[in-house]
């Protein structure tokens, strides 16, 4: 929150000694095109997880924090026995309805990382590379 107000502060700063609103604007698109470069960097890195992951059938078990360090709570599915902790977040808001206990779903199993990635991990890697490539796209249009 005290990063907000610093940047809001050197804004006003910025935009008071130069008299030009221009700096500013080009200082949040730049900013936001670097964001959007790390999102498509990250979400590479787990697309190319994906396609490098198992198809297996797995049985969701519960959700709890997959180690001590963890602050984000992620789904647990049993696989072939064992019970593995999915790589992204579970979804928190409509937990009951996406999270049931009796069925089997089909999920990406990478050995390397003993990770899984569920229906909703697939999902946000997808749009996550989508959307930070839009957002980068839409951005470097405004440049120009």
């Amino acid at each position: 929150m005290e990063f907000i107000f610093i940047l809001i502060i050197i804004g006003i700063f910025i935009s008071v000694v130069t008299g030009n609103l221009g700096y500013i604007l080009y200082g949040v698109s730049g900013f936001l095109l670097i964001l959007s470069g790390l999102l498509v960097v990250i979400f590479a890195i787990c697309s190319v997880l994906l396609l490098t992951s198992k198809w297996k059938n797995g049985r969701f078990t519960r959700i709890d924090l997959p180690d001590e360090k963890s602050k984000f709570k992620v789904a647990f599915y049993e696989v072939e026995g064992k019970e593995i902790p999915c790589l992204f977040p579970e979804e928190g808001v409509f937990r009951k309805a996406f999270y049931r206990t009796d069925r089997t779903y089909r999920v990406l199993f990478h050995p390397k990382l003993g990770r899984i990635f569920d229906r909703f991990a697939i999902a946000t890697c997808i749009l996550g590379l989508v959307c930070g490539s839009g957002l980068g796209a839409v951005l470097i249009a405004m440049y120009y």
